[in-house]
C-alpha cells in the first residue's frame, strides 16, 4: 500500500485514484470480509465503526479522482456526505456512539482542515491554519471532541477541539514543539506521538491533569506512534524501523510490550476496545500485508484474510462487539 510519512513520523493515508484498488471492509467472526461498495469510483477506505456498527471513511466517486466522506450502515449501505461547503473533497477517520465523524477536507478558500460532522449541524471546520495540506482530524469521543493536527508554519501541533463550542487548544509538545494527537477517548485522554530532545519520536499521552507524559519507544525505533487509546488508558501503536515496523501495546505499569506478527517482519497497532482486543496489520512469512486480530497484546494475531482476488489487507477499526473494518486490494 501507498503511504506517505509525514514530518512528524505519522502515518498517512495517501490518496490512491489511478493507483491500486482497494475496497473499504467490514469483518466479523461469522461473516468474515464483507466488500461496502464506493460512491460511483473504483477505490474506497473503511478508517472506523462504532458500537451500532456504523462505519465512516471516504470513496471516489465516479471520475476516480474527488473523494468524499461516507457513512455506510448496514440499512443504508453507503451514503456520500458530501464536502465542506464550497469545498472538493472530503475524508472521513472516525465515528462516535452519536454518530458524530471527524476528518478532514478542503474549504472554501481552498485550505485543508479538520472537520466535525453530524446530522444535526452538518460540517464544522477547525480554523485555517496556512492552507497546509496536512491538517487532519484524527479521532472523535463520545462527547464530540477531535483530536488531529494543525500546521503553524513548519510547526506541528496536536488540538483537542471542542467543535460546537468552537474552541480549540493546541497540546503542549514534549520537546521542540512538535505534536501529534491520534486518539481521544471518553476521559478526553490523548495519545499520539512527540518529538524529543533526543531526535526521536516517542509516544505519549496527555490527560488535563498531568499535561504531556512520555510513555517510551519500541526499543531501537526511529519513530514510536501511539495510534489508539480506550478507556482503559491501554494504547496501541506502530514502532518504525529503518525498512521494517512493529505493532505494540502499553499500560501503566506494563510499559510497551512488541506484539507477535503473522509470521513476517511487520505489525501495525491501529484500534483497541474495551475488551483490549486490537486490529491492525501484520506480514505474513511470505510477507504478505494483511489485516490482522489480536484477541489481547500477548495473543499470537489472527489474519483476517483479504477480499476476493485480493494480496493485501489493512484493518483501522474495531467496535465492542469485535467487528473489523478497513479495506483490501481487490483485482
Amino acid at each position: 500500500m501507498q503511504m506517505v510519512i509525514i514530518a512528524c513520523g505519522s502515518l498517512v493515508l495517501a490518496p490512491l485514484a489511478n493507483a491500486q484498488k482497494y475496497l473499504a471492509f467490514i469483518w466479523n467472526s461469522s461473516s468474515g470480509l464483507t466488500d461496502l461498495g464506493t460512491l460511483g469510483g473504483d477505490t474506497s477506505y473503511a478508517l472506523g465503526i462504532n458500537d451500532s456498527g456504523e462505519v465512516v471513511g471516504y470513496s471516489y466517486l465516479a471520475d476516480n479522482v474527488t473523494r468524499h466522506a461516507f457513512i455506510w450502515t448496514a440499512s443504508d449501505g453507503m451514503v456520500d456526505l458530501g464536502t465542506l461547503p464550497g469545498g472538493a473533497w472530503s475524508e472521513g477517520q472516525k465515528i462516535n456512539a452519536s454518530g458524530e465523524i471527524c476528518g478532514e477536507g478542503l474549504d472554501a478558500n481552498g485550505r485543508q482542515v479538520p472537520f466535525f460532522w453530524s446530522a444535526s449541524t452538518g460540517f464544522i471546520s477547525a480554523p485555517e491554519s496556512h492552507g497546509d495540506s496536512r491538517n487532519y482530524g484524527w479521532s472523535i469521543n463520545n462527547a464530540g471532541n477531535v483530536t488531529g493536527q494543525v500546521y503553524t508554519g513548519s510547526v506541528v501541533n496536536a488540538i483537542f477541539w471542542k467543535p460546537t463550542a468552537r474552541q480549540i487548544m493546541y497540546l503542549p509538545a514534549l520537546y521542540g514543539g512538535l505534536i501529534v494527537g491520534y486518539d481521544i477517548n471518553n476521559h478526553n485522554h490523548i495519545t499520539g506521538n512527540s518529538f524529543t530532545s533526543t531526535g526521536l519520536w516517542d509516544a505519549f499521552v496527555w490527560t488535563a491533569a498531568r499535561g504531556t507524559v512520555d510513555i517510551g519507544s519500541v526499543s531501537g525505533a526511529s519513530t514510536t506512534l501511539a495510534h489508539a487509546i480506550n478507556d482503559n488508558d491501554e494504547v496501541t501503536g506502530i514502532g518504525y524501523f529503518a525498512s521494517t515496523t512493529s505493532a505494540f501495546y502499553w499500560k501503566h505499569g506494563t510499559g510497551i510490550v512488541v506484539m507477535q506478527t503473522l509470521g513476517g517482519s511487520i505489525g501495525a497497532g491501529l484500534d483497541i476496545n474495551l475488551a483490549g482486543a486490537i486490529v491492525g496489520w501484520s506480514s505474513t512469512a511470505s510477507e504478505q500485508t494483511h489485516a490482522a486480530l489480536w484477541s489481547n497484546y500477548t495473543s499470537l494475531p489472527q489474519d483476517l484474510g483479504t477480499l476476493p482476488g485480493g494480496t493485501t489487507s489493512y484493518a483501522y477499526g474495531i467496535d465492542s462487539s469485535g467487528q473489523v473494518v478497513g479495506f483490501s486490494t481487490v483485482p
